[in-house]
């Protein structure tokens, strides 16, 4: 079943891959442009160790002013376009996976031999999801890349506005809107809709998972005579942050619910299609 999985699905999977190696590509030669653009300004003494952004120490600095207008680009490009493109192209391998079956009736051709229903459905979602989780799990830490000398360049504050577009975080996010995808073609039994409703639920839970993620689980607060955020901290509101040390455990807490949810949609499309008469 994973070898026919494949052959019925290698063309949409082929250009997903190809897809995602040129944005990783792109990201990391940005990421090199951006280091290479720095090392001036590092060796001048501009640029204090530990990713401090916008330090700069003398007016001989000055000129670190055009790193930010030279890259400004990366930040629609890849901070936010990371996981939408991830998404998008989830939801297109996701989308067809059982609906062009049942649109086409070639499902029967399985259903009748020795496959089972139950097996039919896993070959081929987990085919599928190992491949998307492997390729954004690149993507991230090629975004994860690309941050580094941006940050240091000054023009990103830390890591954490690109917390939902690098490391963990875009596996659990592509993983979600391709189970998405998955159990609304099962249930629709039709492609195009399937993608809508992939993408649009998928946005939905974005915002509320990350709000969740980011608001719910336990934060800091400085309450000094003169209070103020560490360096590096996710700042919520007012003095109230998550530490620099939060960040693994709150990308591993986030993955783990995307995951969660991805895996009830593929349990809800296996519902679908359990009782689908043939």
């Amino acid at each position: 079943m994973t070898w026919l999985a494949w052959r019925q699905h290698r063309g949409p999977t082929l250009w997903a891959l190809l897809t995602v190696a040129a944005l990783c590509g792109l990201m990391l030669w940005s990421g090199l442009r951006a280091t290479n653009a720095l090392e001036p300004f590092r060796a001048a003494g501009c640029i204090r160790a530990g990713f401090d952004p916008g330090a700069l120490r003398g007016s001989h600095c000055a000129g670190v002013d055009q790193f930010g207008a030279r890259f400004n680009y990366a930040i629609p490009l890849f901070e936010f376009g990371v996981p939408l493109l991830l998404a998008v192209i989830a939801a297109l391998i996701g989308a067809p996976l059982v609906a062009r079956d049942l649109e086409q009736r070639t499902h029967l051709a399985a259903w009748t031999q020795s496959v089972s229903r139950r097996r039919w459905y896993l070959s081929k979602v987990v085919t599928a999801a190992a491949g998307i989780a492997v390729a954004a799990t690149v993507a991230g830490f090629a975004a994860d890349r690309l941050q580094r000398p941006l940050t240091e360049g000054g023009l990103t504050s830390s890591r954490w506005p690109w917390f939902f577009s690098i490391d963990l975080a875009p596996a659990g996010e592509a993983l979600l809107c391709f189970a998405l995808a998955v159990a609304a073609g099962a249930w629709l039994r039709r492609t195009l809709p399937a993608v809508g409703i992939a993408l649009a639920g998928f946005l939905i839970l974005l915002l509320v998972t990350g709000r969740a993620v980011q608001t719910l689980t336990p934060t800091s607060q400085d309450t000094g005579p003169r209070p103020s955020v560490p360096r590096d901290g996710w700042i919520l509101h007012g003095n109230t942050y998550h530490p620099a040390s939060q960040f693994w455990p709150l990308q591993l807490t986030f993955l783990t619910v995307q995951l969660v949810l991805a895996g009830t949609c593929v349990a809800l499309g296996w519902r679908a299609i359990r009782h689908r008469t043939p």
